[in-house]
């Protein structure tokens, strides 16, 4: 499949004040060789409660069929048929839902032709997913980035101030070590008090507390993907975060590859050759 154009804006549901159409047609005009008649496949919060179409989750296991037979479709003057993809979600004593990382997830997939792996998007809300046969097994999600922002800006640990972290960092890379280890359940939550305290007592400069609570946050995320996971670890997306979450993974000794974001591209591909709109 060759990418011929793309386009990429900042207009997501929040942006967008409701004119959701308006929003597609603008975009669409910029794209070179778009006519009215060719299919939009559209995935993420578009297809929320708080989007556009609202489409239900599927249920695991997923693949790229099982999203084309539960997508909807929107009928617009002018435009081909507009198929809103769903997000997936977990059920029982773990339930957990996603809404467009997976249609990045299975565009990776497909692009580098995985069959069993453990995929992570990093991010304010990350994803550790499962793939199986191809197709997307189990999931959970952790709360890192959210918690980071969250305890930087509203606590007692943002005193030190929340200089951005650097995956050379030594203290990034201690609070990896530290996050890591198995502890009670409480374990975490004592833990992040220790950005505070090493600075008063144990000589940590106060420059180095926000990386060395990112390191903490993130090792205690990686050790679960280590201890539940056979697999090749890819980490998906671009900058300093997938690189944070490499260097955090080589600290404790475990291989990961990075993969560059834009694979929801191929997702959507894979979702338009169910429906039969492509080769």
């Amino acid at each position: 499949m060759e990418i011929l154009n793309k386009i990429s804006t900042d207009q997501g549901i929040l942006q967008c004040d409701g004119k959701f159409e308006d929003v597609l047609r603008d975009n669409l005009k910029g794209l070179k060789g778009f006519h009215g008649g060719l299919p939009v496949v559209l995935s993420g919060m578009i297809t929320s409660r708080n989007g556009w179409v609202e489409v239900p989750y599927a249920t695991l296991p997923t693949a790229a069929a099982d999203l084309s037979s539960a997508a909807k479709q929107l009928a617009l003057p002018d435009l081909g048929p507009l198929w809103f993809i769903p997000g997936i979600k977990a059920e029982g004593d773990e339930a957990d839902v996603m809404r467009g990382e997976e249609t990045e997830i299975l565009g990776a997939v497909s692009h580098f032709n995985l069959r069993d792996a453990t995929m992570i998007i990093p991010g304010t809300h990350s994803k550790h997913t499962i793939i199986r046969d191809g197709a997307i097994q189990s999931f959970r999600t952790y709360l890192t980035g959210e918690m980071f922002s969250a305890l930087t800006k509203s606590t007692i640990l943002g005193a030190f101030g929340s200089t951005p972290c650097e995956a050379g960092c030594s203290w990034f890379e201690e609070g990896i070590r530290i996050g890591a280890q198995q502890g009670g359940a409480g374990a975490l939550l004592n833990r992040v008090f220790s950005a505070r305290s090493r600075v008063l007592v144990d000589g940590m400069p106060q420059v180095h507390a926000a990386c060395y609570l990112s390191g903490l946050l993130i090792g205690a995320e990686l050790s679960e993907a280590i201890a539940t996971s056979q697999d090749t670890l890819w980490i998906l997306g671009n900058g300093r975060l997938p690189e944070l979450y490499q260097r955090g993974f080589s600290v404790l000794g475990a291989p990961s590859k990075i993969v560059p974001h834009g694979s929801a591209v191929f997702g959507a591909a894979q979702v338009a050759r169910a429906l039969n709109f492509i080769q």
